[in-house]
C-alpha cells in the first residue's frame, strides 16, 4: 500500500473486503460440513463486509483495511465466548444433525 491515507481504488477495496467474506463464507460452510450448524456471527460478519463496502470506495485504503480487521476480530472474540461453559462439540454429518 503506497498512499494509506489516498483514494482507494476500486479493486483494492474489493480484494480487503472479498478476501475475509469468501474467508467467512467458506469457514461458515466447513462448520456446517464437520458440526452441522453455522455460527450466526459469520453470516452477520459478512454482511456487515458487503454492506460496509459502498462506504470503503470513499475512504483510505488504510481504514478500509481496518475495518476488515475489526470485523474478523470481533467474529474471533464471539467464538470462545459462545463456547464458555460448554463441553467441546463433537463431529456431526449435516444430514444428521446433533439434538438441540
Amino acid at each position: 500500500m503506497e498512499h494509506p491515507l489516498t483514494a482507494p481504488e476500486a479493486a483494492w477495496v474489493v480484494l480487503v473486503v472479498g478476501g475475509p467474506v469468501l474467508f467467512l463464507l467458506g469457514r461458515t460452510r466447513f462448520e456446517y460440513e464437520v458440526f452441522g450448524r453455522v455460527s450466526p456471527s459469520r453470516w452477520i460478519a459478512a454482511a456487515a463486509l458487503v454492506l460496509l463496502f459502498p462506504l470503503l470506495l470513499h475512504v483510505a485504503p488504510l481504514l478500509s483495511a481496518t475495518a476488515a480487521m475489526v470485523v474478523l476480530g470481533a467474529v474471533a472474540a464471539a467464538d470462545p465466548r459462545r463456547a464458555t461453559g460448554h463441553p467441546p462439540e463433537p463431529a456431526t454429518h449435516p444430514s444428521n444433525p446433533a439434538p438441540l
